[in-house]
């Protein structure tokens, strides 16, 4: 990373490294095959068989999604009081472009599970958890205020916050593969009910700190 006249050492998350991309490659792979398999099932479904060329039309919509997905990706770069930014689809050895100057008229907001947005303006940041020391000890250092009350609420009720994202994953792809089924009978209606529940359940979980937040502030 380029950091000529850097008084620190640059702080980089979701970093476009070997093994952040063979770590998508591994959870594209997966998500890949999951996608794949609903959609041949669902053609079987209407009466194609495996070996039918209408087969092969889930492939351009695979690959399609699994470059959406990198496309989403952003590489975040805090030096010399500085946020800079680099897609993971942009060309290699291009240097990240400046987003904001960074200081004490800034603060940082965790708002979601993955998320942080810069306020009073600028963008929404989306670190995996592991990563959120690394930017909040950069953000401090450039005097950034950081408000992190969505991991207060997480480390006070640890267990239903680690429970949030296995019940959505869960829920997710059994609807998935529920749906690849065919037409839905009785037992798969039940299961498409059950798993509808746990998604729902999921995202309950995961925007409840934001509700608690907000009803404590109008309390307040």
């Amino acid at each position: 990373m380029d950091s000529e006249g850097a008084t620190d050492q640059p702080v980089r998350v979701g970093a476009r490294t070997w093994r952040g991309v063979l770590g998508l490659l591994g959870v594209g792979a997966v998500a890949t095959g999951v996608l794949a398999f609903v959609l041949a099932r669902s053609l079987i479904a209407q009466g194609f068989d495996w070996v039918d060329p209408v087969m092969l039309i889930p492939i351009p919509f695979v690959i399609a999604a699994g470059l959406v997905m990198v496309g989403t990706i952003t590489e975040w770069t805090i030096a010399n009081h500085e946020l800079r930014r680099r897609g993971w689809l942009s060309r290699p050895g291009r240097n990240p472009s400046p987003v904001v100057e960074l200081g004490p008229h800034l603060g940082i907001v965790h708002e979601t599970r993955t998320g942080w947005r810069i306020q009073p303006y600028g963008p929404a940041i989306y670190v995996a958890p592991a990563q959120a020391a690394s930017l909040i000890g950069a953000m401090e250092r450039a005097g950034v205020r950081v408000i992190d009350w969505r991991g207060d609420w997480a480390r006070r009720h640890r267990l239903l916050d680690r429970l949030g994202v296995p019940i959505t994953l869960v829920g997710s792809v059994g609807l998935l593969v529920t749906a690849a089924q065919g037409p839905l009978r009785a037992v798969g209606f039940a299961s498409y009910c059950v798993f509808w529940g746990a998604l729902m359940l999921g995202f309950a979980i995961d925007f409840l700190p934001w509700r608690m937040r907000k009803h404590s502030v109008q309390v307040g």
